[in-house]
């Protein structure tokens, strides 16, 4: 935290900014979060805090806290946090998932204002984050990948993006660095994502229909031959899942891959049909198969929505990937992806109260001091040192002095 510099004047100080920046971390791992309630925490555990920091002055006040977090270097803070995370985890050989989340509450109360975003990458094998990139919206993601790219060690890594992140110089951008990708393709890429849907859902009929009649004739027989399919069910919370992962590593099925996109190798498609698990009054289950679900419905759902970009029951998203993955493979990548959402975006919401944080001058700072202690709960529940469900997590740090010693004043070790 030293290494960012005091953004006050150079007049004398009452409150040392790094002691400042480390009791935020602190109390946000105890489970306050805002900074008012993490410097009461830090407050009523002074003692505690002192046998590790020196506190002369006491605890900051909640303004102080706050002029620092809105004078910082946002730079050099995302920057520093970088460094840490990198020396913890690394992100060299990994699957890294990019993503935007915005910052809701954090938003001008200005007729036509967009949420501000920050941009997050995420270790999926771990959890962790290991980079954060302010974003003025969510049409800044085309260009902010690339550049929050640079600043990582993606050799021999994996990114996967949603859709709006499927760009050119994205790709060129990876590949530059010995990387590899498995990106999505949606409506904001009309033309392929109309030959990815056309090409594999023709493949795809045809693979039944040759699996029923020997003698069937494909429409694509040499791609045909390389095609391939999986399909995985499951039911998950109030609702049964339905999933099939084709692909094919055949690039002549784009005609971007002509000119743009030459380094293609592998093509898939991703379907996914969730149907709202029914029963009747006697408690049986009573939840129609696929093919009833989408020719009538269900009595929950009665007009299933069909929607390649938002669609809530049936989805299709196309994939591209500059190797050669099976359609397990592939399909295993996209689902993975979306842990960013799950065990980050909702956790920051939920546990954290993100989006409902009104911080607008130090949102990104603030932002930062939630991944630290994110990351340090994430570290913990690694170890098996304190519970695996989050809020839980934060109770433990809260009555246990020793984690807090260990993870934040001691220094944590490398995963790797």
């Amino acid at each position: 935290m030293r290494v960012v510099p005091d953004p006050r004047c150079g007049r004398e100080t009452k409150h040392d900014h790094a002691e400042v920046l480390v009791c935020l971390v602190a109390g946000f791992l105890a489970g306050r979060t805002t900074i008012r309630r993490s410097l009461k925490w830090c407050g009523r555990n002074l003692e505690e805090l002192r046998k590790h920091i020196p506190l002369k002055n006491g605890i900051a006040s909640p303004s102080t806290a706050s002029r620092i977090l809105s004078g910082i270097d946002e730079e050099l803070f995302a920057l520093e946090f970088m460094e840490w995370a990198g020396e913890i985890a690394g992100t060299k050989g990994t699957h890294l998932a990019i993503d935007g989340k915005a910052l809701r509450a954090a938003m001008e109360k200005v007729k036509g204002s967009r949420s501000p975003m920050v941009m997050n990458a995420m270790d999926v094998a771990t959890g962790l984050v290991v980079a954060q990139v302010p974003l003025r919206d969510k049409d800044c993601e085309i260009t902010a990948i690339p550049e929050l790219l640079k600043l990582l060690d993606i050799s021999g890594t994996t990114v996967t993006t949603d859709a709006v992140g499927t760009q050119t110089e994205v790709m060129e951008q990876i590949l530059r660095q010995e990387g590899h990708f498995v990106l999505m393709v949606k409506g904001n890429q009309p033309q392929s994502y109309e030959e990815i849907t056309k090409y594999l859902g023709e493949m795809s009929e045809d693979h039944k229909k040759m699996q029923k009649d020997k003698d069937y004739k494909p429409r694509h027989p040499e791609m045909q031959e390389k095609y391939e399919e999986v399909c995985f069910h499951e039911r998950n919370r109030d609702r049964m899942e339905h999933r099939w992962y084709s692909a094919c590593p055949e690039s002549g099925i784009l005609t971007r891959t002509q000119k743009e996109w030459p380094f293609i190798k592998t093509v898939g498609l991703a379907r996914q049909v969730r149907i709202p698990l029914e029963r009747d009054p006697e408690g049986n289950d009573i939840t129609p198969d696929v093919e009833t679900f989408l020719a009538k419905g269900s009595r929950r759902c009665p007009k299933p929505s069909r929607n390649g970009d938002t669609g809530k029951d049936i989805q299709e998203t196309g994939m591209v990937s500059d190797m050669l993955l099976t359609a397990e493979e592939m399909g295993m990548m996209k689902r993975a992806h979306w842990s960013v959402e799950n065990r980050l975006h909702h956790v920051l919401d939920d546990s954290f109260r993100e989006d409902r944080s009104p911080a607008k001058k130090s949102r990104n700072s603030l932002a930062l001091i939630r991944k630290f202690a994110y990351n340090i709960l994430r570290l913990a529940m690694l170890s098996g040192e304190c519970s695996e469900i989050m809020t839980e997590a934060m109770d433990d740090f809260s009555d246990t002095p020793a984690l807090m010693e260990k993870y934040v004043f001691s220094g944590i070790k490398s995963l790797y």
